[in-house]
């Protein structure tokens, strides 16, 4: 850590250590965030999502050392913007997308510039979230900025500004109890804005530590490798995969024209132009034509260019031929569950992303989905609340046209498919496939993962839950009191058919034995379906 008096200001290689105290912090406090989650459904827990997001900040920045302050916010930033996972990963890499930009062309940072630093990342996850509610991650870090551009007109100190800013965060962290009426009834802090409070405390944590410090996940995902060992190197379309940044000569110069040259020059292009800098990752067979068109907006500050023949263990992330054209429409749904996987390839769906519940994929993963099809437009069904903002920063990230359903069940995803209409345009069936999400009430029987006073409810682990469209209706220790409530429903909401999509964890025999009892109670139509879901016992479908 680079010593300074009283820390007043820090440098690049301190706010590389900040992070990742941050990440670590998180990492050792994620259970005690998760436990504050009072919706008492399986959940991609707020702590997990907040820790894995900022995990891959980490990763990226022990990997590179000696970066200038400005370059180690901005790959910090971008790290995490790959690596997002929920809502509350999405909102953390954004306050600190604008946080770096708040950080650009600065070689140290003093309390006045943290201070902006810090507004510029609120303002950066206010713009993004669509209906922003108080009580939540988004309430504390706005009150820790205004608190901190206070603090930095009594004293321009980074170290003075951060803690004056954590002091309001514990206050503003105890305020969310009485700003959201869900958290009062369950006498609970809001666990996004915990996790803002963690990161913070981490951070000042660093500032007195005298030596770097070492990063230790003890439980992380683990995810399958590809083997590489038998890989044709003559299957590579494009040999050198072709990375720089170019310092922009003129901020306002509009770039389009340059995305448009890339990808006639190759594939896997990813270009990220954030008005100061210009970043671009692309696999093509003239690297220095693509270098010296590059210098006509800027100056290079890295460049790195490697065969991918001699190191062909490098992913290709875009195999389509250059010659192939692309098509009009392509299709990715986030699903679990072999049936649900079945049904959507069935309705026209190009990439299946695993996830939904307990499972939320990070930006990266829909990225790379996307990369695999070779289309204009894209259509991304979430198909789960908390994958929605996930889903939106993929746009940033890729030339092509992407337009997410917010759709928040798979049973929504289903009829989205079923509204588009290949005749129309873009924004035709956008419309359509939003008036069809509109079209189905989603129940859902599941099992509550702790105990917890939710909406008025006494609610016990291993308790069933009922939902109707993410609501909690019922909860009961009795499967055959949760099915009553769903014929009431159909009855209630005059429905004249019912879909039930039944678990791993439930039998045929079950699923139709259900049925059966509905049909009799309802006089509608019931068909049943194996999904294969995890977690939810039965998707059920009342249209």
């Amino acid at each position: 850590m680079a010593e300074n008096k009283e820390h007043e200001i820090i440098t690049g290689e301190d706010y590389k250590n900040l992070i990742i105290n941050a990440a670590q912090s998180l990492e050792d406090n994620k259970e005690e965030i998760n436990e504050l989650n009072v919706f008492p459904v399986p959940d991609g827990d707020t702590g997990s999502n907040m820790s894995l997001t900022v995990l891959e900040a980490a990763k990226k920045l022990m990997s590179n050392d000696d970066m200038p302050l400005d370059k180690t916010a901005d790959a910090t930033a971008k790290a995490m913007l790959h690596g997002a996972r929920g809502n509350s990963g999405v909102i953390t890499s954004l306050l600190f997308r604008g946080i770096a930009k708040g950080l650009s062309n600065a070689t140290e940072c003093d309390g006045i510039t943290w201070a902006r630093a810090l507004k510029m990342g609120v303002e950066a996850a206010y713009t993004a979230v669509d209906r922003p509610a108080e009580g939540t991650i988004l309430t504390v870090a706005k009150r820790c900025a205004e608190v901190a551009e206070k603090a930095a007109l009594e004293k321009n100190s980074f170290e003075y500004v951060l803690d004056c800013a954590i002091n309001e965060a514990e206050i503003a962290l105890d305020d969310t109890v009485k700003q959201n009426p869900v958290l009062e009834k369950a006498g609970v802090v809001d666990a996004g804005g915990m996790g803002w409070l963690v990161v913070m405390k981490a951070m000042h944590q660093s500032l007195s530590s005298n030596k770097a410090p070492i990063l230790e996940i003890k439980h992380t995902e683990s995810r399958k490798k590809a083997d590489f060992t038998e890989f044709d190197t003559e299957e590579i379309t494009f040999t050198f995969c072709t990375e720089f940044i170019v310092k922009k000569h003129n901020p306002s110069e509009d770039t389009s024209s340059f995305k448009g040259y890339l990808n006639g020059m190759g594939d896997s292009l990813v270009m990220i132009d954030d008005g100061e800098i210009i970043k671009v990752h692309v696999h093509t067979n003239e690297p220095h034509e693509v270098l010296g068109e590059a210098l006509k907006y800027g100056e290079y500050e890295t460049v790195k260019v490697e065969n991918m023949r001699t190191q062909h263990t490098n992913k290709i992330v875009d195999t389509q031929p250059k010659s192939e054209p692309p098509k009009e429409y392509g299709f990715i749904s986030v699903a679990s569950g072999e049936g649900f996987c079945e049904i959507f390839k069935e309705l026209g769906v190009d990439e299946i992303v695993s996830g939904g519940q307990t499972m939320n994929p990070s930006t990266e993963d829909i990225f790379n989905a996307v990369n695999k099809i070779n289309a204009k437009n894209i259509f991304i069904l979430p198909n789960n609340k908390n994958i929605i903002l996930t889903s939106k920063q993929v746009a940033s990230l890729t030339d092509k046209n992407i337009i997410v359903i917010p759709t928040r069940s798979v049973l929504q995803g289903i009829n989205a498919m079923l509204g588009f209409n290949e005749e129309c345009d873009a924004k035709e069936n956008e419309e359509a496939m939003n008036e069809m999400i509109a079209a189905v009430t989603t129940m859902q029987i599941t099992y509550a993962a702790r105990n917890s006073n939710y909406d008025g409810l006494d609610i016990s682990e291993g308790d069933y839950l009922l939902m109707c469209n993410d609501k909690l209706l019922k909860a009961t220790k009795s499967l055959e009191q949760a099915v009553t409530e769903i014929c009431n429903q159909v009855k209630e909401l005059d429905k004249s058919s019912v879909s039930i999509y039944y678990g791993a964890d439930v039998t045929e025999e079950d699923a139709l034995q259900i049925a059966d009892t509905i049909s009799k109670a309802t006089a509608v139509e019931v068909n049943t379906y194996k999904g294969d879901q995890p977690v939810y016992y039965y998707i059920i479908s009342l249209e």
